[in-house]
Order: structure tokens, then C-alpha cells, then sequence
């Protein structure tokens, strides 16, 4: 796994960038399926992939807010790192 040796924000943002990868070549897939099925909500098929594409979005959307969550907490950590050593010359 790619995240099996890092921790902390480093782990966080492997893990979500594993998310997203997975969910928008899933979403993909999925598109390409529901686009080529003439009654989509018609029969159990349409409504598994239409189900299926929401929960694929969901992950989409909470992996790009973690991330951008993970890189706020890097760059707050950034600052406070550089303003500590500023303030000790």
C-alpha cells in the first residue's frame, strides 16, 4: 500500500488521493454505463449504477474537502514553524 510507511498528514493525504483516484476511474466507468442503457431508471441495473454514481461522487467531493483540509493544517503547521523561528533570533 502507499500509505504503509508515512503518518500523520502524510498518511491522510496518500489515503485521499487513493480515494479520489479510485472514485473518478470508477466514475468514469460508470458514466460510460449509464450513458449506453436506454431506460436508466427503468430496471434495477440503471438504479444500482445511478446509486452507485452518487456514492462515487460523495467520495469525489470528501476527498478533494479532506485534502484541501490537509494541505490548510500543512501550511498552518508551515507558518507557526516559520514564525517560531523568526521570532527566536
Amino acid at each position: 500500500m502507499p500509505w504503509k510507511n508515512k503518518t500523520g498528514l502524510a498518511k491522510a493525504a496518500v489515503v485521499l488521493v487513493t480515494i479520489l483516484s479510485i472514485a473518478t476511474i470508477s466514475c468514469g466507468v460508470n458514466w460510460v454505463l449509464v450513458l449506453s442503457t436506454s431506460s436508466v431508471s427503468q430496471n434495477w441495473v440503471g438504479y444500482t449504477l445511478l446509486v452507485v454514481g452518487w456514492i462515487e461522487s460523495l467520495a469525489l467531493a470528501a476527498s478533494i474537502v479532506g485534502l484541501f483540509v490537509v494541505f490548510v493544517i500543512w501550511l498552518g503547521s508551515k507558518v507557526r514553524e516559520s514564525t517560531k523561528g523568526k521570532s527566536n533570533d
